[in-house]
């Protein structure tokens, strides 16, 4: 009977535990707006997400710019437009721009329900370019939003929200369930490494589940083609900073069995000196 309940409670810490890495990887990396801007930074320096997002600003720019000037010179203005646009991202103001861009865009997301890009401190970063060749005030464009994903998204948005919020009650409890089921256990030591082989092969069915979720988001049509290049570039980052985690989960698993083996070894090697 002691077996059989150490047992359950290892498995209930296992999954537990399991839970509580994804729950606590979401709350920093999706639920946090600092989070997600720090995982989503790369994507500032893509090649193909900036060509698609030069494209989207140069045709938004040349509107907000042009916006009371008359025809003629409102023609004038647009070169100008397009040739800062293309080297906007090397401007200084560029990668405080594309942090607030994230940030606004998670903040965006989370409020409306709907997944979007808010362009509006990339615009305000082109405006005042453009205003200081062209010898005009800069225009402030506010807030400019790129809707991602036409689908509200509101349920799934609270749902990830309440998970990602429980990680710390569902790790205690993991402890806790680990903790009962060793000293529920007859052998300890084989408990203790049978825990460390189940969190290393969690781990890796972590692994690939982290490769199937992406898979089926992959399979969304975003919107446009700015969000679909973003999605494109977001996927990979989020699978290698999980994948990061779930590294540091195996191979503590691996070094529990291992400790666990060892001393159950050195128990059974004393019972037969006696």
């Amino acid at each position: 009977m002691r077996t059989f309940g150490s047992a359950i409670l290892a498995l209930a810490a296992l999954l537990l535990a399991g839970a509580a890495v994804c729950s606590a990887w979401l709350a920093q990396n999706a639920v946090s707006s600092q989070g997600f801007s720090q995982l989503a930074q790369p994507l500032g320096e893509d090649e193909p997400f900036k060509a698609e997002l030069s494209s989207a600003l140069a045709a938004q720019a040349s509107a907000s710019v042009s916006d009371g000037l008359p025809d003629g010179l409102a023609a004038l203005v647009e070169p100008v437009v397009e040739r800062v646009v293309s080297g906007f991202q090397q401007a200084p103001g560029y990668p405080e721009a594309w942090t607030q861009t994230l940030e606004r865009s998670h903040t965006a997301t989370f409020d409306s329900g709907t997944p979007s890009l808010d362009l509006g401190p990339l615009l305000n970063l082109v405006s005042q370019q453009v205003a200081g060749e062209i010898g005009t005030e800069p225009v402030d464009v506010g807030e400019r939003l790129l809707t991602v994903s036409g689908v509200d998204r509101s349920a799934e948005l609270e749902t990830l929200t309440r998970f990602a919020d429980s990680w710390p009650l569902l790790a205690a409890a993991a402890v806790l369930a680990g903790l009962l089921a060793l000293l529920l256990a007859r052998r300890r030591s084989t408990t203790f490494a049978l825990l460390g082989a189940g969190a290393a092969v969690l781990g890796g069915v972590l692994w690939l589940a982290a490769g199937a979720a992406a898979a089926i988001v992959e399979g969304q049509t975003p919107a446009n083609p700015v969000a679909s290049t973003f999605v494109d570039g977001l996927i990979p980052l989020a699978q290698s900073s999980f994948h990061s985690w779930l590294l540091v989960l195996i191979i503590a698993g691996a070094v529990a069995f291992a400790v666990g083996l060892v001393f159950r070894l050195v128990a059974g090697s004393r019972r037969a000196v006696r």
